[in-house]
């Protein structure tokens, strides 16, 4: 039988849910609900008293949304959001929740003061090294909306240098784990006390690969290691089992309030903290009453967590390990460890298959490896930190202990990346999470199915068409390895109407040029680019080029910019206005990257490769032109093969270029084969031998026009078309190139 609870906190969270989202408008307070809740309560409890409690708990979940929305526009960044139409001039006092580097960063802080409060995330200057907790006037430039505004902080002021509150403690924390850890000090940092610590992409899309990105996230297992680590010293010193419980509970809400109580990490303590309880009262506790009572005080104390994926896979995770761990008591030994990381999987791959596209069976194993490992090296790295300064010999011979964990960790994170058809990659949104939800379903029936001999085999069959399940997907979805040639590859993608392209350096780096339209229905960036860099094997992008402003050129790039996290960021830098192109720059300042205005001139190198900047240079900015005329021309060169992306650039661009830019190899044709470009005089100083088109199969423009297909045909030049072949692929070792599409 299912606890009441269970139905209690389901009716809260649905009414938290249409409060969030529908009644923010209205305006109701705290305490009015808290008076609703007590007068609805005594006319109805007698009557019908868990009927009652569901009703009144959906009731009072809807009224606790509505007041959660008015609390979060109360604060700058719901007021900024809302008022300042993307970007304005803003400034406020902050303290800072975490140190904040010398190559600056995204940095979060709390407003102290002034007519709102709230978090805050800024874009912290470069050269202006701050220390956790701290107190400082901030003003920049707010860009973003009420959701993922970020604050661009120009000027910086220290108003009080001493360190204080929660802070104070990272910023000390921080500084000791450099000292004991160096280079490996922001992977300490992201497994111990800074849930929002700056990794290099590389390593979290590593652990991603791995089916181990939960272990990067500190969450309910980081509370668990703690807790059994707590335990076993607490027994130890001799302590009965009340001041046990009651010194663990009280070392476990510390460790929150460090970190700030993440969702995760809350729900897990609560749970261990009931569990407990229930022991000392010798009365038993329901593993689904102990996880619905901590999910209800976690939207309780965070109503914003029901939003939140990490929430979610929290409990679906937890809910299915110990389903598992029931499920198979009774058993073999290899069952009873391989069933809880198996269901773990199955219950929370749509999710991710959902949000984030991606979904590692090769977990499943790797799990029964690393969580020994990190059950070890987590409290150990705690530790080493926790101790004090008289004990630094006990803590760098901890830190030595925990540090070789780490590596070994760190290890088998590389070893099962690197297992083939280990990960599936698949567009993010409902067709992934639907088709895992199948998968998923198929396994619960093959479960609960009589347990009749035919079976026995079906069960076996599931266990090994979900390991081979990966490759074939990924198959399926259009992967294919890179070749063994260092070569530099231009993909030019098929995302309809529309331009992105992707360059792989012969060393294996990325570009990405353009990121396809967005509509109300679909986003390229998400749709094509993301599962295309991810297939693969992309962990990070050295450089993003945003051409120009246009949707069918930048619409997808807020998306690649958020899952990966450029070095370097391009654009033409010509201040638009449009929500698009500010949505871009939130997203380029909280992903940390370096903004570089692209002119005439500018070149970058990488691994061989030659990026350079024809246009616009600042005088063709100033001409009052189409912003397809200011967009960015980029010639590619490696070796002595050249190549030529045009963007949107019509003829008034290929004018001024004229004499300066000499035969290419390959031909991005300008705006989508538009015939505002390419001239005849613009393809004889060229010449190429190949141009693509990148063009939707159903567009009301008239793409390709009819005289540019001429033209190219009359200079002899190979036509490849996005809307005929699919994506475009264009390989050359320096010397020669060759070209082949594929539908992917």
């Amino acid at each position: 039988m299912r606890p009441p609870l269970l139905w209690i906190s389901v009716a809260f969270g649905a009414g938290l849910w249409a409060g969030l989202g529908f009644l923010g408008a209205w305006g109701v307070g705290t305490w009015g609900v808290v008076a609703t809740v007590l007068v609805v309560a005594r006319g109805v409890a007698r009557q019908a008293p868990v009927g009652a409690a569901i009703g009144l708990m959906g009731v009072s979940g809807l009224l606790w949304g509505a007041a959660a929305v008015r609390e979060a526009t109360a604060t700058c960044q719901g007021m900024w959001g809302r008022g300042a139409g993307g970007v304005a001039s803003r400034a406020a006092i902050v303290r800072l929740a975490d140190p904040a580097p010398e190559d600056g960063g995204l940095v979060e802080a709390r407003v102290e003061g002034g007519r709102c409060g709230g978090a805050l995330s800024m874009r912290w200057p470069a050269s202006h090294p701050a220390r956790g907790g701290t107190l400082w006037l901030v003003a920049g430039r707010w860009t973003g909306d009420a959701r993922r505004g970020v604050l661009v902080a120009r000027r910086v002021r220290q108003l009080d240098g001493e360190a204080k509150g929660r802070g104070a403690l990272r910023d000390r924390l921080a500084r000791r784990t450099g000292a004991l850890f160096g280079a490996r000090a922001p992977l300490v940092a992201a497994l111990v006390f800074a849930p929002n610590a700056a990794l290099d992409p590389e390593v979290r899309e590593r652990y991603a690969r791995s089916g181990l990105a939960h272990i990067l996230s500190i969450s309910g297992l980081h509370v668990g290691f703690l807790a059994a680590w707590l335990a076993l010293i607490l027994r130890k010193l001799g302590l009965s089992p009340g001041a046990r419980a009651g010194a663990a509970a009280l070392l476990l809400v510390g460790y929150l309030w460090v970190l700030g109580f993440p969702a995760p990490a809350t729900r897990a303590a609560v749970m261990l903290v009931a569990d407990q309880v229930a022991r000392l009262r010798q009365r038993v506790a329901a593993p689904r009453g102990l996880i619905a009572l901590s999910a209800l005080v976690v939207l309780f104390a965070d109503p914003w967590a029901l939003q939140s994926v990490g929430a979610w896979l929290s409990v679906a995770a937890i809910g299915a390990v110990i389903w598992a761990d029931r499920a198979m008591a009774r058993s073999p030994r290899v069952l009873r460890l391989l069933a809880p990381p198996a269901a773990a999987t199955l219950v929370t791959a749509p999710v991710t298959a959902f949000a984030f596209g991606t979904v590692a069976p090769i977990g499943v194993v790797a799990n029964l490896v690393a969580i020994p490992l990190a059950a070890v090296a987590v409290p150990g790295l705690a530790m080493a930190l926790a101790l004090p300064r008289i004990a630094a010999a006990l803590s760098h011979l901890l830190a030595a202990g925990a540090g070789l964990g780490l590596a070994l960790l760190d290890a088998v994170a590389r070893l099962a990346a690197s297992v083939p058809g280990g990960h599936v990659i698949m567009i993010a949104g409902w067709r992934a999470a639907l088709l895992w939800a199948g998968v998923a379903a198929a396994a619960w029936w093959l479960w609960n199915s009589p347990r009749r001999p035919w079976l026995v085999g079906a069960r076996c069959g599931f266990v090994v068409a979900l390991v081979c399940w990966a490759p074939v997907v990924d198959t399926a979805l259009g992967g294919a390895s890179l070749d063994a040639c260092r070569c530099l590859t231009v993909h030019f993608l098929d995302v309809g109407q529309g331009d992105a392209a992707a360059l792989r350096t012969p060393a294996g780096r990325w570009v990405v040029v353009d990121g396809g339209p967005r509509t109300p229905e679909s986003d390229a960036g998400r749709r094509v680019v993301i599962p295309f860099l991810r297939r693969h094997g992309a962990s990070g992008l050295a450089l993003v080029v945003a051409t120009h402003g246009d949707a069918d050129h930048l619409g997808g790039l807020p998306a690649v910019v958020r899952a990966f996290r450029p070095d370097v960021v391009l654009e033409p830098g010509e201040p638009l206005g449009r929500p698009l192109y500010l949505e871009f720059l939130g997203e380029v300042e909280a992903a940390g990257s370096r903004y570089h205005p692209g002119r005439a001139g500018d070149r970058i190198e990488l691994d061989g490769v030659m990026l350079e900047v024809l246009s616009p240079d600042s005088t063709l900015l100033a001409l009052p032109l189409d912003v397809n005329e200011h967009g960015v021309v980029l010639r590619v060169t490696y070796g002595a093969v050249r190549l030529l992306l045009q963007a949107d650039a019509g003829l008034p661009v290929e004018a001024r270029l004229a004499g300066r830019v000499g035969p290419v190899e390959l031909l991005k044709v300008g705006h989508h084969g538009s015939r505002s470009a390419t001239s005849d005089a613009w393809l004889s100083e060229l010449a190429p031998r190949e141009a693509v088109i990148s063009v939707g199969r159903r567009n009301h423009y008239g793409h390709p026009a009819p005289e540019v297909l001429a033209r190219l045909a009359r200079h002899g030049v190979a036509i490849l078309r996005t809307d005929e072949s699919g994506t475009i692929t264009f390989s050359t070792d320096g010397h020669g190139g060759r070209v082949r599409s594929h539908h992917d």
